[in-house]
């Protein structure tokens, strides 16, 4: 089986990690593939990573849904391809981080074991994404199931999650319109890690609200909100 477009990009990039290509729309994700995490997408991206753009959408019937695209990030751009494309460019880059760590990456786990000795891995690095990376003998060199029992499992770790609170003064600024947090106003948290430590890109509740998808009761500080501070803030969330 020959590599699927992309792939020798995407090992390039995984090995050495040089370069980065601009790249702005309103709501997409990354997978970085130094960590396997979903890192949200900032003005540009790393070449060689796969990328997931998302959009909202709504049915005749009136449902709101959410759909993903898919692409690799290039020198000339973000190209799009298949979920199918993008399961073997992850497929690639796995192997590669289990090869370099002994490792498994984390979020992934044994969906499969074929017939022909091909093992099927889920990936899933959200609640809402997963991948399919198919590990054949070829790619692997020998049998996957003997490489991967080899392999230590990485410790799970929480999954930083957002947050929200009151800005404690007016020095922060809003991510997406780049104007003040003015003291003691609703700020959303979105976690990043920068040098292995977790820190917040801060936004303006409706300036996120387009790409905004967390449940009120899973971020953050939600719970010490008063009846009327939730309230309020729903309202300033709404699409």
């Amino acid at each position: 089986m020959g590599e699927p477009p992309g792939a020798k990009a995407a090992n390039r990039a995984g090995r050495y990690w040089m370069s980065e290509v601009d790249y702005e729309v309103d709501w997409a994700y990354w997978v970085n593939t130094k960590t396997f995490r979903l890192r949200r997408l900032q003005k540009s991206v790393l070449v060689g990573s796969v990328v997931l753009i998302k959009s909202r959408g709504v049915t005749e019937e009136g449902a709101k849904y959410i759909e993903t695209d898919y692409g690799i990030a290039e020198k000339t751009g973000v190209r799009d391809i298949s979920k199918k494309e993008a399961s073997m460019i992850l497929a690639e880059q796995a192997l590669e981080y289990m090869k370099q760590t002994k490792r498994w990456p984390p979020d992934m786990t044994i969906k499969d074991s074929l017939k022909d000795g091909d093992i099927v891995i889920l990936f899933s690095p959200s609640e809402y994404d997963s991948f399919n990376l198919r590990f054949t003998i070829e790619m692997v060199g020998q049998k996957p199931i003997d490489f991967l029992e080899k392999l230590k499992r990485s410790k799970k770790e929480p999954e930083p999650v957002w947050k929200v609170e009151t800005a404690k003064s007016g020095r922060s600024k809003c991510r997406s319109c780049g104007r003040p947090i003015e003291e003691g106003r609703f700020r959303i948290g979105e976690p990043y890690f920068y040098e292995e430590h977790l820190s917040y890109r801060w936004h303006h509740p409706k300036c996120i609200a387009p790409t905004f998808y967390i449940p009120l009761e899973k971020l953050d500080g939600y719970r010490l909100l008063a009846p009327e501070e939730k309230m309020r803030l729903s309202k300033l969330l709404q699409k």
